[in-house]
């Protein structure tokens, strides 16, 4: 009777994009496992969308932690610079599309994801790809869970254009690196609880790529803007927690370890405000 009045609300969190930023997002997730936050909603983009549906299957985390933590190069690099050239004579210049094909990266996941579908999972999973056949963003909430991964963390030049049901896709970070838009529009999600990652990559020395580098973070800071305000006006609590962890490359996961603690602490040092507003609504809002 009391949910006809008060409609029950719910709390959903957002992974955002990072690059190698699945150390970090692990941490947290565990954090959030360990303080008892328990969203009814995750989306992510890119590695946020990796974690995210590793977090969504239910399971600890402690599990995924040593299996993100014991990552090296050479398991999803596929093979050395000799076959990759030899990939790209095969493919030729013009269907090539980025170093690696995903294969390996598929099977790094495979015994958690394998075959699972969205409907499949104990929790709703919101993923973010940038659908090349459409020209759009999109948020995948239905089909193959590990292919909408792949499609996600499918970074431009590093891992080739993936294609599934006939379309073709890249990075979710490229079109929304924070998949939080269809949060804000849903009636039953109150409080929107959002991940980042400073991940302190250095500035490149190339004026072309720093010029890039800008201009991503200018519309992804813009985009930002423009959510913070649709959220307002929805009456949707945004909580923009960010963890800053040492920079990580494909050569070097060395510091992985720190990362994912840091992304643990970040969970903890802000327990009362993710757990925060729990209490009944007084006239139908949460305070």
């Amino acid at each position: 009777m009391i949910e006809l009045i008060f409609p029950k609300k719910y709390s959903a969190l957002c992974l955002k994009s990072a690059f190698f930023g699945f150390f970090a997002h692990t941490g947290f997730v565990r954090g959030l496992q360990e303080i008892g936050f328990k969203p009814s909603i995750v989306t992510g983009s890119s590695s946020g969308a990796m974690i995210g549906a590793l977090y969504a299957t239910g399971k600890d985390m402690v599990e995924f932690e040593s299996v993100v933590l014991g990552l090296k190069k050479k398991d999803f690099w596929e093979g050395n610079s000799l076959t990759l050239l030899g990939r790209l004579l095969k493919k030729g210049w013009n269907q090539s599309s980025g170093v690696l094909t995903g294969q390996a990266t598929r099977k790094i996941l495979y015994p958690y994801l394998g075959n699972k579908k969205f409907s499949e999972l104990p929790m709703k999973l919101g993923i973010a790809v940038s659908n090349l056949s459409k020209n759009k963003r999109e948020l995948i909430t239905e089909g193959n869970v590990l292919d909408a991964v792949m499609a996600s963390i499918a970074f431009p030049f590093l891992y080739e254009v993936q294609e599934f049901q006939g379309q073709e896709f890249l990075d979710g970070g490229i079109g929304d690196g924070e998949p939080i838009k269809e949060l804000i529009l849903d009636p039953s999600i109150d409080r929107i609880v959002i991940h980042q990652i400073n991940n302190n990559r250095p500035v490149s020395k190339n004026m072309m790529k720093r010029a890039l580098d800008a201009s991503v973070q200018i519309i992804e800071t813009e985009t930002e803007d423009l959510k913070t305000l649709l959220a307002k006006e929805k009456g949707k609590k945004l909580i923009r927690l960010e963890t800053n962890t040492p920079y990580l490359s494909p050569n070097d996961f060395s510091k992985g370890k720190f990362a994912l603690a840091e992304g643990r602490g970040t969970a903890y040092k802000h327990k009362s405000e993710i757990l925060g507003d729990m209490e009944l609504p007084i006239f139908g809002f949460f305070n």
